[in-house]
């Protein structure tokens, strides 16, 4: 990571300097990118299904959509109105553990992350451990040369930072990421596109703007997917960033088009 934190905007964008100068603009993060392909349809299904669970767990949630619907007068599309009901899907969503799976990972990034840079582990427990012994069998035959390093691609506007640059047996240089949900080698394609946005960028330096290779024997068609999923083991897999790459571009035209304003496309017909 760079010494100097990267700056961002109220919505949590990089502010990146544009090769040739001037004031910083908002990048799109590089793991929202990478999800501007996918269908949105399950995961809307699975956050419904939390929020009715957790509001059987809550009953008093319940009691406060009541009032918020007794004083939204004729239309509980109002802003006071939504933003309680939004508030309120929030804590019913926590209270059915939403959170649970994104915390535990959270933590395996960074005991991974003690792990590959000689920090002692501790306080961790038994099955941690066990999960940190998977990780560092499965992943002997990966040199770490770096970690946890920022990286801007400007040609589609993204940035963010990846896990690890490990180097291969065979030689090479790959991004690599470590994922620690339960399906991320049965639906590769966000993993593929994050890893290929890093591996098709730079390195940013947020003090000058200057960008650098990340490394002299970096292959760009290639990466790992590191997976660690919440039931144990540890499980490496090769990506193809050519695809990977060839659906970020995708990815970042799909974004351009949802900036469009609606006088973009329209006029007046003439009288």
């Amino acid at each position: 990571m760079p010494d100097t934190e990267i700056p961002r905007d109220r919505w949590q964008r990089p502010l990146i300097i544009p090769q040739d100068g001037g004031d910083p603009i908002a990048y799109t993060r590089v793991s929202t990118l990478a999800k501007a392909l996918d269908d949105l349809n399950p995961l809307m299904a699975w956050k419904a299904r939390k929020t009715a669970q957790g509001l059987l767990m809550r009953p008093d949630l319940m009691t406060r959509l009541s009032g918020a619907l007794a004083n939204a007068g004729d239309s509980e599309a109002d802003w006071p109105t939504k933003r309680e009901f939004n508030a309120v899907v929030g804590e019913a969503c926590e209270a059915a553990g939403v959170s649970t799976g994104a915390s535990a990972g959270t933590g395996i990034h960074a005991l991974t992350e003690a792990l590959d840079t000689g920090k002692p582990v501790k306080f961790a427990s038994p099955d941690d451990l066990a999960r940190l012994d998977a990780y560092r069998a499965a992943t002997a035959d990966l040199e770490v040369l770096e970690v946890e390093m920022f990286v801007v691609n400007d040609e589609v506007r993204a940035a963010g930072t990846f896990d690890r640059l490990v180097r291969l047996a065979d030689g090479a240089v790959v991004v690599a990421d470590i994922k620690s949900g339960k399906s991320e080698p049965d639906y590769p394609l966000a993993t593929a596109m994050q890893i290929a946005t890093y591996a098709n960028g730079h390195r940013y330096d947020p003090d000058t703007g200057a960008r650098s290779d990340l490394h002299p024997d970096l292959d760009p068609t290639r990466g790992v997917l590191i997976h660690m999923p919440p039931s144990g083991g540890c499980f490496p897999y090769l990506l193809d960033l050519t695809r990977g790459w060839h659906a970020v571009q995708l990815a970042a035209q799909v974004r351009d088009v949802r900036s469009w304003k609606a006088d973009d496309l329209r006029r007046a017909v003439a009288s």
